[in-house]
């Protein structure tokens, strides 16, 4: 995944993630787009809000088989998800 619209999606679900982040947000940007989400305090509750935010913000439905822990294991793994969904239904 690499490209302006990959960039694109990656901040935006770095934006997600941070509005969703428990407590004070320390800086937190792209250079952290591989730490663990559960590192961060995403547990299962939290991570469907982010699955729900994420699908609103970037206007797209992640295919069942792509709503994996896996997918969710990272800021990265979440936004190619979202890229490879968008690039195979547009």
């Amino acid at each position: 995944m690499s490209g302006p619209r990959a960039d694109a999606e990656l901040s935006a679900v770095l934006d997600v993630i941070r509005g969703l982040l428990p407590g004070p947000v320390s800086p937190w940007g792209p250079e952290r787009a591989d730490d663990p989400l559960a590192d961060l305090g995403f547990d299962s509750l939290r991570t469907v809000r982010l699955l729900v935010e994420v699908e609103t913000a970037l206007d797209v439905e992640l295919p069942q088989d792509r709503v994996t822990a896996d997918t969710f294991r990272t800021a990265r793994t979440l936004a190619e998800a979202v890229h490879e969904t968008r690039h195979a239904h547009g």
